[in-house]
């Protein structure tokens, strides 16, 4: 046993996240952490790690355990990529860097150039004996698996945010931990890292925590998903599919033995005032008696609980009047050059009426300045992108922000839908209720946020839905109503997204975008 977590409490402030929670992580353990946004999940692993101490109960360690975490705080340096990765194995990176003075002094030309030399091949016997050069591949391996090899000889400073965090993810499985702790490690990468990463991850040894709202990565590496569940670790053997098939029987089960309580406490307590009835109506202390061993088995039953059930808010039908031709948009030899970069050329297809189009490619290909030429942002090179007759565009960004976040829900859909009583109907049918609609635009979740845009939306009667990336910093929960929305929608949707578990339910085919080209296939390639 690696790590042991026993009858562990934790408060967030005032709020309690774990009361008398416990698990077990074994060596090889690839576990999926799951549940609903701010119940304590990343609090779990900072647990894990050392960084946080439980208010009660233990977390105990495998002498000698090493723990390997992304940094949160990621320190600007002019260090290189490579230098940079190096320096987590002390030893090597000491002697790179010695091999690097003489390196410089042999360029120079200065002192005994052949003492030197001798000096320099020592060096590099001990570098290649302590590992250094396969060090090296195993660097540039992971960094090409993540997409960013071509960093390796630039400083930190010059990478962009998602770079950075691509790099730190590197240097964390390239370490010599026994655990490796991941936050969300999906973010940041295109379908060919996340294809990367999941089968690194499956081949590791190491042990793996994974919190992850990404459903097809989960399913493609843990054997064990760990749902925090009111203020519980509960444990279900399996993948996410698995975990979903095992949980929806444990919550009718949970439901069945709370129900038969209930009824149970009900006749007890009908049975209590039964018999002090009988005791006064026939002064009979047998009876008062009875009815106290009754009162005092109920003070000493453990009652159970209710299930934990999320429960679908979006349950009215959407309706769809905006009618489109059955050509909805149409490029012909299409090219764009961003930069000094050709993202595609001669690209010619087109989508029709109420098809569901998945646009899909690595990081870089062109994917958003496609929708960009779409949109009527951007202009095309060469060819022509036209919009089919009657067609109306409405588009859901992948950061939404509101001009006046102080605003509360209800006034701010009155504002575009004119009559108050109307907005709260229509704030209903996208799982709005009474208890959320006073609620101010900056204090919604990620997932009221894009249930929100996509109601507005719908007023405009659009018939071509584009999506980029709609389930970004999504949990599980708010990924699944946004897909029930979809469901319904009537129109042509096309959207670019990693999330593999989101595209197969909703897209049925595919534009790839790479290699200067946009290609159509009439089924999901992913």
């Amino acid at each position: 046993m690696l790590i042991q977590i026993n009858n562990v409490n934790k408060n967030f402030g005032d709020v309690p996240l774990f009361d008398e929670a416990s698990l077990s992580v074994n060596a090889g353990d690839k576990i999926g952490l799951v549940g609903m946004n701010g119940t304590g999940k990343s609090t779990l692993l900072k647990l894990i790690s050392g960084e946080e101490l439980p208010n009660a109960g233990s977390v105990s360690r495998k002498k000698g355990l090493k723990i390997g975490v992304v940094a949160q705080n990621q320190a600007l340096s002019d260090e290189k990529v490579m230098d940079y990765l190096l320096a987590s194995f002390e030893d090597v990176a000491q002697l790179k860097e010695q091999l690097s003075s003489l390196e410089i002094q042999m360029a120079e030309w200065t002192g005994d150039l052949e003492k030197t030399l001798l000096r320099y091949g020592k060096l590099q016997e001990a570098f290649d004996a302590m590992g250094g050069f396969s060090l090296e591949d195993r660097i540039l391996t992971t960094l090409r698996g993540l997409g960013v090899e071509d960093k390796v000889e630039e400083r930190l400073s010059a990478l962009s945010g998602g770079e950075r965090v691509r790099v730190e993810l590197a240097r964390l499985l390239v370490s010599d931990s026994d655990v490796l702790l991941l936050d969300e490690p999906t973010n940041h990468l295109d379908l060919s890292g996340i294809r990367w990463l999941e089968t690194y991850l499956r081949n590791a040894k190491k042990a793996v925590l994974i919190v992850s709202h990404d459903r097809e990565f989960l399913d493609a590496i843990v054997q064990k998903i760990v749902e925090i569940e009111d203020g519980q670790l509960i444990e279900y053997r399996g993948n996410y599919s698995t975990y979903q098939v095992l949980k929806k029987a444990r919550d009718e089960q949970l439901q069945r033995d709370y129900d038969l309580q209930q009824r149970e406490i009900a006749r007890l307590k009908k049975l209590v005032r039964q018999y002090r009835q009988w005791g006064h109506d026939g002064e009979n202390e047998d009876f008062f008696r009875k009815a106290k061993e009754i009162e005092h088995r109920l003070e000493r039953m453990e009652r159970l609980k209710a299930p934990v059930i999320v429960k679908k808010r979006v349950k009215k039908q959407l309706t769809q009047s905006a009618k489109a031709g059955k050509e909805v948009l149409v490029a012909r030899q299409l090219g764009k050059v961003m930069g000094e970069k050709l993202l595609f050329e001669n690209a010619s297809f087109t989508i029709y009426k109420g098809e569901r189009v998945a646009v899909v490619g690595e990081n870089g290909s062109g994917k958003s300045t496609l929708l960009r030429l779409v949109m009527g942002e951007l202009e095309a090179d060469e060819g022509e992108l036209k919009l089919g007759e009657s067609t109306a565009v409405g588009y859901l960004p992948q950061n939404i922000e509101f001009a006046h976040p102080e605003q509360r829900l209800v006034q701010y859909v009155k504002d575009f839908m004119g009559n108050e009583q109307k907005a709260r109907e229509e704030l209903a049918k996208f799982g709005f209720y009474a208890s959320d609609v006073s609620k101010r635009l900056k204090d919604l979740s990620g997932g009221e946020k894009v249930r929100l845009y996509l109601l507005q939306l719908f007023q405009e009667e659009i018939n071509l839905l584009i999506l980029d990336e709609p389930t970004n910093h999504l949990d599980i929960y708010a990924r699944e109503e946004i897909e029930n929305i979809l469901a319904q929608y009537q129109g042509t949707l096309l959207a670019v997204s990693h999330d593999r578990y989101f595209l197969k339910k909703n897209f049925q085919k595919t534009l790839q975008v790479g290699d200067g080209k946009i290609l159509k296939f009439e089924e999901l390639v992913l």
